[in-house]
């Protein structure tokens, strides 16, 4: 039966003193900051002022997120995470827990061509505009993060290109932390966003709805475990949504990173890495590599310190990875590439079918 591994951040199976005081401040030690459902699992929070059951656990709050970080299914395997931030956040200063994330982020990256950048999370582009065939075409996506440089602007230039006035366009900068300077008696925005570009994009594994009866739904196993520690049921993983979710915009947002003449990086555990190596057409260790390309997957897992005694209870750092990169298809008859990931893996024999029909009773039948 499926346990939640790690709650806000500390392994359950290795309960401390120091764990149960991060619990009472509901404290995400991947973002220094109170957890915040991981950006996916809002709905799941814990009403404290109907639970009076749970308040004495979290003094002083009114609410409290289900933090899950990771579940494992079951016992001496790696669990999964389900939480984006316990992967990578860069909502916050990088943690200690994360540096090793970040160090190889930035090692297969461009981030090494300047010595800082910003960061922005969450955000939203919809956009329509005319495509090649005159048509109209709509982009409406939102990425995780997004790491730019910066460069000088005249106010007036960014003005034009947002179509407000300078008055307005000076209101937003300020608002939202712009270094504003006058030169030659014009106002220049200092550090207005510039190349290079580094789309960041984090993929998690999703839960299994779970069973409200058998309590194995995510608030359901939290409260649980809250409660009970390890004495919980929590829910299964649902690899095939992910995998949805994932094929949907891998090559959309890896070729929205280079025609912007940046790249984007995907952040995977490296179970999830391993099946969709199994389940589609693409072969991941065939793109093993230390250098970027037009597709590029950075895939962390735990490695063996979930099994030892070098971890002591804390939080794991994921120092275990494997970079994977290639171009979105290669050029040849086969067209083999990471399109592959939306080709099936292997066709099952057509006796799979029938035996799949046989055991299974007719919902009609149709006449004609």
């Amino acid at each position: 039966m499926s346990k939640i591994f790690e709650l806000f951040g500390y392994p359950l199976d290795r309960w401390c003193d120091e764990a149960q005081e991060n619990c009472r401040q509901a404290h995400c030690p991947f973002m220094n900051a109170e957890c915040d459902g991981g950006g996916n699992r809002y709905l799941s929070g814990i009403n404290l002022k109907i639970r009076k059951d749970l308040r004495t656990y979290f003094p002083g709050k009114k609410s409290v997120q289900s933090g899950v970080c990771s579940l494992q299914l079951t016992p001496d395997e790696q669990p999964w995470i389900v939480c984006p931030r316990r992967l990578l956040s860069l909502k916050q200063e990088k943690t200690h827990y994360q540096s090793a994330t970040v160090a190889k982020l930035v090692a297969v990256s461009n981030l090494q061509e300047q010595s800082s950048y910003r960061v922005w999370s969450e955000v939203k582009m919809k956009v329509a505009q005319d495509g090649e065939d005159g048509e109209s075409k709509s982009f409406d996506y939102t990425f995780d993060y997004v790491l730019a440089g910066s460069t000088p602007k005249p106010l007036s230039e960014v003005a034009s290109l947002i179509g407000k006035t300078k008055s307005q366009t000076q209101k937003i900068a300020e608002a939202n932390g712009y270094t504003l300077a006058q030169r030659d008696g014009e106002c220049w925005i200092e550090n207005f966003p510039a190349d290079p570009i580094t789309i960041i994009e984090v993929m998690t594994s999703s839960t299994s709805g779970g069973n409200k009866d058998k309590r194995t739904q995510i608030a359901m196993a939290f409260e649980d475990a809250v409660k009970n520690g390890d004495n919980h049921n929590a829910p299964g993983i649902n690899y095939r949504q992910v995998w949805a979710r994932m094929v949907s915009q891998l090559i959309v947002k890896s070729q929205v990173g280079m025609a912007w003449g940046g790249r984007t990086i995907w952040i995977l555990q490296d179970l999830l890495a391993n099946y969709i190596s199994k389940s589609t057409a693409l072969n991941l260790e065939k793109y093993a590599s230390d250098h970027p390309d037009e597709v590029n997957i950075l895939a962390f897992g735990y490695g063996k310190k979930m099994l030892t005694d070098e971890h002591k209870g804390k939080p794991i750092e994921l120092t275990d990875n494997r970079f994977y990169a290639g171009p979105v298809s290669e050029t040849g008859q086969d067209g083999a590439g990471f399109i592959d990931i939306v080709k099936i893996g292997s066709v099952p024999p057509k006796q799979c079918l029938w035996l799949s029909l046989f055991h299974k009773k007719p919902s009609v039948v149709l006449h004609t």
